[in-house]
């Protein structure tokens, strides 16, 4: 049985950030898929994120304003911080190019202690990590249980070749979701269109085709999605940190958890690398990352409090909400304290990419 220092399952945003912190060490990176190559996110954030990770290569297009349609109106907001598409498998390659991981192709399966079971075997590991989703198949033992969907919302998107500028977002309860919205975020010449439930209807396929053939008469060329959570989860699940999505750090309303998967991660392997180095006892890992979390939790209650109220509200009140955010100047503020809470600059990567993008150590 192979040892490890640290073994993360789930190669995507969060997995791979907390990857990326840990140096002079061995590292297990468990995923399924070649890294990079399931895209499930609409990959939009802020371009501060971008620079942080030194992701810069992943751009595909920045965007500079924010556009709510509803039935009867449609407001355009100037964002204070530029916002930005960009290419998934380029993004997450960067990512890995700067750790020093290795690589094992394989499904989790459970895990018992500090050993980690796998459709390839078995390994053990110091510290255990779970960046699985929201399945968070290692700390649940590798088991997807009905209870898992609570508190999930689920998204459908395709590209189609249909330029544009801004980030541009439907509510319109009455004629497609009662709870749910519509977006297009453009990619340099084309763009992502979905459909997502706050609540996690999953037959959305036909309503997304409804949608794309009557506001732009196109069809759906290709899909991806799936579920993301707006419910907190657990940080800590017995002695696994779990990390993104599988710790339910994706947030309400605005469905945006890439930021908050980096920055989490980042965090966690950081407190990881100084229990390697010595400066930090193991077991205090557990409670640092646990505090560090509590930290945000007023941030997730006031957007699910607020997702709540627009999910229920009628759309001439939502309308109206929209008018005043952008007549009373409130929207820059409201934002200014919505990119704080989860800072960029606090997940700065180090400049150096530690080996070749093209060919990453794999573990056999």
């Amino acid at each position: 049985m192979e040892s490890y220092d640290v073994i993360i399952a789930g190669g995507s945003f969060a997995g791979l950030a907390v990857a990326a912190q840990i140096k002079d060490a061995r590292v297990l990176l468990i995923e399924p898929n070649p890294i990079g190559e399931v895209q499930t996110s609409a990959c939009g954030t802020l371009l501060a994120v971008l620079e942080a990770t030194n992701t810069q290569e992943s751009l595909l297009q920045v965007h500079e304003s924010f556009f709510f349609h509803t039935t009867h109106q449609t407001i355009e907001i100037a964002l204070p911080y530029p916002f930005c598409t960009f290419d998934y498998r380029i993004f997450c390659q960067r990512l890995l190019a700067q750790s020093q991981a290795q690589v094992l192709q394989a499904r989790v399966t459970g895990y018992q202690g500090q050993r980690v079971m796998t459709t390839e075997g078995t390994y053990e590991g110091h510290f255990l990590v779970d960046a699985t989703g929201w399945r968070a198949a290692l700390a649940s033992g590798g088991a997807t249980q009905r209870k898992a969907r609570r508190g999930l919302s689920f998204g459908l998107e395709t590209t189609l070749d249909i330029p544009g500028e801004g980030l541009h977002f439907w509510y319109d309860p009455r004629r497609l979701l009662s709870k749910g919205v519509t977006w297009m975020f453009p990619i340099g010449g084309r763009s992502r269109l979905g459909i997502g439930s706050y609540v996690g209807e999953t037959r959305l396929q036909e309503k997304l085709a409804r949608w794309l053939a009557e506001d732009f008469d196109r069809r759906a060329e290709g899909l991806h999605g799936g579920f993301f959570p707006y419910r907190k989860r657990p940080a800590r699940r017995g002695n696994v940190l779990c990390v993104g999505d599988s710790a339910g750090q994706c947030l309400p309303v605005t469905g945006e958890g890439i930021r908050t998967a980096l920055y989490f991660g980042v965090h966690a392997g950081r407190l990881i690398q100084q229990a390697l180095d010595g400066r930090m006892a193991p077991f205090a890992v557990f409670d640092h990352y646990q505090q560090f979390v509590d930290r945000h939790a007023i941030v997730y209650d006031v957007l699910l409090a607020t997702q709540k109220l627009l999910t229920n509200a009628p759309i001439r009140g939502v309308e109206l909400l929209a008018r005043q955010l952008d007549r009373r100047a409130l929207f820059p503020r409201m934002f200014n304290l919505y990119r704080r809470a989860f800072e960029p600059n606090r997940m700065q990567f180090s400049p150096t990419p530690t080996r070749s993008l093209l060919r990453p150590e794999t573990a056999r």
